[in-house]
């Protein structure tokens, strides 16, 4: 993994998600997450998606 996660990346994925986060609470989950972040690169895991995520919830419903 060539860039690190940073308070700045995680503030980046809030605002795209439309979620107000902190400077402090951004920097906190920053550190938080690195690690395993960190770990999951060094074991180079490809985990594939079978489906697209917004198709989850269409999938689900065809069960009931």
């Amino acid at each position: 993994m060539s860039e690190r996660v940073t308070a700045e990346r995680v503030k980046a994925f809030a605002a795209a998600a439309r979620v107000p986060i902190e400077d402090d609470a951004a920097a906190r989950a920053a550190k938080a997450v690195e690690p395993t972040v960190t770990r999951l690169d060094e074991l180079a895991l490809q985990l594939p998606l079978e489906l697209e995520p917004a198709s989850f919830v269409a999938v689900a419903r065809q069960g009931r």
